[in-house]
Order: C-alpha cells, then sequence, then structure tokens
C-alpha cells in the first residue's frame, strides 16, 4: 500500500513537472515573439508618424459663412433695424445663364514629349486658352514623361480635346466630366443681395443719432456683414473663373521604342539601392535587438520567475495534502 502510494507520488512529480516546462516554453516562445513584434511595430511607427506629421499638415480654404445674429439696440435704433429686412431670394434659375464646369484628362502616348507639349501649347493659343501648368521629367534613361494643364473657354473645350488627341501616337485613356453648378450660383446671388440689404438697412441706422454704445455695435454689424459680402463675392468669383475657362489635363509618355536597351542598363543605379537596402536591413536588426535586449529580456526574466513560483508554492501545496 505505501510503495503504491510512493509510486502514484513520483509519477505526479513528474506529470507536474513536465506540465511546468512546457508552459514555461510557451510563455517564453510567446514572450519573444510578442515582445520582438510590438517593439520594432513601435519603433517603425513612430517614424512613420513624425515623417507623416512633417508633411501632413494641409491648408482648406472654407467658404462657410458664421450666421449670428445682430445684438438687440435699444430705443428707435432698434425698431429701425426691425423694420427693415433684408429681401428673399426670389431669383429664378432662368434669369442666371448655366454655369457648368468642365474638365477633361488625357493619358497619350507620344513620340516627343517637348514636341508633343510645344503643339498642346499652340492648340491651346489657337482655341483662346493658356497653359496653366507644365511638368516634365526623365522617367528612364532617354524617356520623357510629364503632364501639361491648359485652359480655353467652355465653348472650345470640345475642339481642344479633339485636336490634342491628334498628338498621341496612342491614346492610352481619356475622360471628361462636366458639373452642373447653376443651383449653387443662383443660392450664391440671392445670398449676396440679402447680406447687401442688410449693410444697406445698418448703415442708413448709423448715420441717424443714437446712443454712443448703439453706434458701437451698428458699427460692428456693418463690419460683420461687409465680411460677409466679400465671401460671397470671392465664390462668385471663383465659380465664374471655373465655368467660364475649363480645364484640360494631359499626361505624356515618349514611346519606350524610342530609347535603346544599352541605355537603359544602369549597374551602379542598382549596386547604390542594394547597398541602401543592406543599410536600412542592418538598422532595423539592430534597432529590433536593442529592443529585444532592453524590453524583452527583463520580461523573460519576469515570466520565468512567475512561473518558478507557482511551481515552487504548488509544488508545496501538494506535497502537504498528500502528507496530511
Amino acid at each position: 500500500m505505501i510503495e503504491s502510494h510512493k509510486r502514484m507520488q513520483d509519477s505526479t512529480k513528474k506529470f507536474l513537472k513536465i506540465v511546468g516546462f512546457i508552459v514555461l516554453i510557451i510563455f517564453v516562445l510567446y514572450a519573444v515573439v510578442f515582445i520582438m513584434l510590438g517593439g520594432i511595430g513601435q519603433i517603425t511607427g513612430n517614424r512613420i508618424s513624425i515623417e507623416s506629421g512633417a508633411g501632413g499638415m494641409g491648408v482648406a480654404q472654407s467658404f462657410a459663412i458664421s450666421s449670428k445674429s445682430a445684438p438687440m439696440f435699444s430705443g428707435e435704433i432698434a425698431m429701425d433695424s426691425m423694420m427693415v429686412e433684408p429681401e428673399r431670394s426670389t431669383t429664378a434659375t432662368g434669369a442666371v445663364d448655366k454655369k457648368v464646369i468642365k474638365t477633361g484628362d488625357l493619358s497619350l502616348k507620344v513620340e516627343k514629349a517637348e514636341t508633343a507639349a510645344e503643339a498642346i501649347t499652340n492648340i491651346a493659343k489657337v482655341n483662346k486658352g493658356e497653359v496653366a501648368n507644365s511638368n516634365f521629367y526623365e522617367s528612364s534613361r532617354g524617356v520623357k514623361s510629364g503632364s501639361i494643364i491648359i485652359r480655353v473657354p467652355y465653348n472650345n473645350f470640345d475642339a481642344a480635346f479633339n485636336d490634342i488627341k491628334k498628338v498621341a501616337t496612342q491614346v492610352i485613356s481619356e475622360s471628361s466630366n462636366a458639373q452642373d453648378i447653376t443651383a449653387d450660383y443662383i443660392d450664391l446671388e440671392a445670398r449676396l443681395k440679402n447680406t447687401q440689404a442688410e449693410e444697406v438697412s445698418f448703415v442708413a441706422i448709423l448715420t441717424r443719432s443714437g446712443k454712443i454704445e448703439d453706434v458701437l455695435a451698428v458699427t460692428k454689424e456693418i463690419a460683420r456683414v461687409r465680411g460677409e459680402i466679400e465671401q460671397l463675392q470671392g465664390q462668385m468669383r471663383y465659380l465664374n473663373s471655373q465655368t467660364d475657362m475649363s480645364t484640360i489635363t494631359v499626361n505624356l509618355t515618349e514611346d519606350v521604342a524610342i530609347a535603346s536597351a544599352s541605355k537603359d542598363w544602369r549597374p551602379w543605379e542598382v549596386t547604390k539601392l542594394s547597398v541602401k537596402q543592406l543599410i536600412t536591413g542592418g538598422q532595423n536588426f539592430i534597432d529590433g535587438l536593442i529592443v529585444f535586449i532592453i524590453v524583452g529580456l527583463p520580461m523573460l526574466i519576469i515570466y520565468a520567475l512567475i512561473i518558478w513560483l507557482l511551481y515552487y508554492f504548488g509544488r508545496k501545496a501538494y506535497r502537504k495534502f498528500t502528507n496530511k
């Protein structure tokens, strides 16, 4: 009986040792993988966030107009400001010419980028337009690519668009878009008339005698309304410029056939790129090693200590239980 009890204790100890060893290995592997991946990801993430933070600043132009209510004025001035109301929008859509923003995009293969750009510039001039922007670069040895943006009157858009396609040896893609903004323009026009009427009413109030605080309040409102008028006029000028002149963007790429194969072979560039990749890989390895030494090893020690304590006190408790 005693012998069988001892055998059971020995087998139980062996089983606990095996289980503890397996658990230890699992924790070690989990800790190593988690710390290595997490540490390297944190470093690269910090790099990306720093780089993107430096160049991610943008400027957005807003045409929103604040709708602050005018303060209440005392006495006769308050009554006059309530009596003079700005006119409501009664503009009919037929009273305004149709406003359409038309744009076009072309992607072309050409024999020579410079010659094609000159031809497109002449097409813009013939159609009473102009070149808004041009950008060309050497995509590979002896092969140039780039883009040119022209603006032509709305009525000459189709003629210019078709003439530009004739410059190409191959039209890779083409698209055109027409956006009707007549309703938006009418709304801006109505809001401008209302705001101008509001300004007239405030100016009329200002010409009358009143308290100093009332005069200051009316002056403040006139400044606010004047700002809204200038914003609305700016929006209308922008829409007029977009509808009066249409934009055509042309992407040009020279035919690869014009470049010899010997000029395209650049072994020195490949060598420099390979060395750069080697240095980058070494930096990433060293970064990961530093993270493992500073973060990984202490965490492994802590995990091993916790597992050993659990095993030690568990074995001690088991012995006390079996001795009873």
